[in-house]
């Protein structure tokens, strides 16, 4: 493998600022084209009608990019020079592939922003400057183009340099340089040849070549990616240090859980290692087997990611469907995921202008600063300290698209009494040995693994309580209803998510338990066929009931009458109890989110 350090740039820029052209004309000069992919170039050149060899053509891959002259995808580049190998993203200008700069720009440690020397900065070249300022990216090269077009004014240089200045004013940027260049002519991109002999400043690849790498984030984190067995006894963890490095024997730990544990051994593809590090893939054994699978994330107990049940954040709006205030989104932040939702437009950058405008919706390439808020804690950092864990991806719930990405600018900690803002009754209704109890257990264990108050009320426990006083009869069954959705209405206007698992066989007694509970009532069928339930009864209740020993025994001597339109309907005969618990679990937290599931 070639040992030279990867360095990431971008291009960016507004259309016809010439960084396709740009592009071409470095991996040129820098004797990074293969033969047959020149002469492709030239024949590409002659089919567009063109004299001369366009360079951008080099980039330009697609058919629309080559008949509209303009760069629409995120074209990739390699070449290398004696101190580092490059990958180079060209991103496109124009202002509907806004979203695909974004992406460009968002891994790169460098970004090469065009900018016309002859028609000056346009309102895209702002975007773009403004977009690499919010990704923190490193460096920022303002390359000023088409200098031979202005004769190659050492004025007009300044004078574009300046403007560009005042319109930034207000933007960060850790390292902000400005260079002459003409990639017509090839001035100023390897080399400088005498036409500007009043810029004594190195080329653009002397500059790259210059510049130092960004710093890695100090703190440890290392997303786990998977569960693997590397040995009898063994259970690692797989993934990838994000960022720091972690050592045999040294203490971890386990986020979201919070449990703290240690390292006893570490395995790279090459065998036993006594440490691992940024980009090497790794297997870390922990002292304890405890329940950890894709998603956490290790880290040291003194520097932990916030645990966090919201976040702010800037997004770019990437789907051609509007984004829905408090509609479910799937977060997906390394390897972690969390159930969501935009719970607040806190305002829009206006492409014109770059002023903050108030908005109820996202368009696509919209720019805009939101407040996250998620039914699962999620390890979050801010996007500054590390890109890896403080970026994220929104996803359609339905179809899995990318609406989304964004980078978190702020992580409030986790606080418990904080998620009771929203109670509800999760009434759970079918047959005796539908599945209810373990259901019930089931999903109690996952909300309350997401940080939510829940409290369970089962049929049988009731009866032994607060309902022993009742027996069997329509009336004494209504009534046992009737008392357990008092108490769930009490409990559930308390922010708790109390789930009730009672046959509840009639249509009116559960149509007068909603009507107590009101807004939190969640209605939910666990349907399963009567022989199925029958074969799981250990208890022989059913048995009973067709002996007679049993009156009124629903399914058997007294009817069910199933929901018509529940809120879920959960066939327990055809899905695994877990795979169950997790739809209910992601439903009641979508519900809890304030959208329909």
């Amino acid at each position: 493998m070639d040992p030279r350090p990867l360095f990431r740039v971008a291009t960016a820029g507004s259309v016809d600022d010439g960084k396709s052209t740009f592009i071409g004309r470095l991996l040129a000069e820098s004797n990074a084209i293969f033969e047959d992919h020149w002469e492709a170039l030239v024949r590409a050149s002659r089919a567009t009608g063109e004299e001369q060899t366009n360079l951008a053509l080099l980039t330009d891959g697609l058919r629309a990019e080559r008949e509209q002259k303009i760069t629409i995808d995120v074209a990739y580049r390699t070449f290398a020079t004696a101190r580092r190998r490059y990958l180079l993203a060209d991103t496109p200008g124009h202002a509907r592939y806004t979203r695909n700069m974004f992406t460009g720009a968002s891994t790169a440690e460098a970004v090469i922003l065009l900018l016309d020397a002859e028609r000056g900065p346009t309102r895209q070249t702002y975007l773009h400057a403004f977009i690499a300022s919010l990704l923190a990216v490193p460096h920022v090269l303002v390359a000023v183009n088409k200098m031979d077009l202005v004769g190659y004014s050492r004025e007009v240089f300044e004078a574009r340099a300046e403007e560009f200045r005042a319109g930034v004013h207000g933007m960060e940027f850790g390292d902000l340089r400005f260079l002459p260049v003409s990639a017509v002519e090839g001035e100023g991109i390897v080399s400088y040849r005498g036409t500007m002999p009043w810029f004594h400043g190195p080329s653009v690849l002397q500059t790259l070549d210059d510049l130092e790498p960004a710093a890695k984030p100090f703190f440890f984190r290392f997303p786990v990616q998977g569960v693997v067995r590397p040995g009898p006894g063994l259970r690692g963890l797989m993934g990838e240090a994000c960022s720091g490095a972690i050592r045999v024997g040294e203490a971890v730990q386990v986020l979201p859980t919070g449990e703290t544990t240690s390292v006893v051994e570490i395995l790279s593809p090459d065998g036993p290692v006594e440490s691992c590090a940024v980009g090497d893939p790794a297997i870390v054994v922990l002292a304890d087997d405890l329940d950890v699978g894709r998603g956490a994330i290790l880290v040291r107990p003194k520097n932990p990611a916030t645990v966090a049940h919201s976040a702010e954040a800037m997004v770019v709006w990437m789907s051609e469907d509007p984004a829905r205030l408090r509609a479910p989104y799937r977060l997906l932040s390394g390897t972690a995921s969390a159930l969501g939702n935009i719970d607040e437009i806190a305002y829009r950058v206006a492409p014109d202008t770059l002023h903050r405008e108030a908005t109820e919706s996202l368009e696509l390439n919209d720019v805009s600063k939101v407040r996250l808020r998620l039914a699962d804690p999620l390890c979050l950092d801010v996007y500054r300290s590390d890109r890896t864990t403080g970026s994220f991806e929104l996803l359609s719930v339905e179809s899995g698209e990318v609406m989304a990405a964004g980078v978190v600018l702020r992580v409030p900690a986790l606080e418990p009494e904080a998620r009771s803002e929203r109670g509800l009754c999760v009434w759970m209704t079918g047959l005796s040995g539908a599945g209810k109890s373990t259901l019930s257990d089931l999903t109690t264990a996952r909300l309350r693994a997401a940080g939510l108050p829940v409290v369970q009320l089962d049929g049988d426990a009731l009866r032994a309580g607060l309902n022993r006083d009742l027996g069997f009869s329509e009336s004494d069954r209504t009534e046992n209803i009737r008392r357990t959705a008092e108490v769930a209405r009490l409990l559930a206007s308390q922010g708790v998510v109390v789930i009730c698992s009672l046959i509840s066989p009639m249509r009116s007694q559960r149509e007068l338990a909603a009507e107590i509970v009101g807004e939190a009532w969640f209605e939910v069928f666990v349907d399963c066929p009567i022989d199925v339930a029958e074969a799981r009864d250990v208890k022989g209740l059913y048995a009973r009931a067709r002996r007679g020993e049993i009156p009124e025994f629903t399914g058997v001597s007294a009817p069910y009458e199933a929901p018509m339109s529940p809120d879920v309907r959960l066939d327990t005969s055809a899905t695994e109890p877990q795979a169950a618990a997790r739809t209910l679990a992601d439903a009641v937290k979508l519900r809890i989110l304030g959208a329909q599931p």
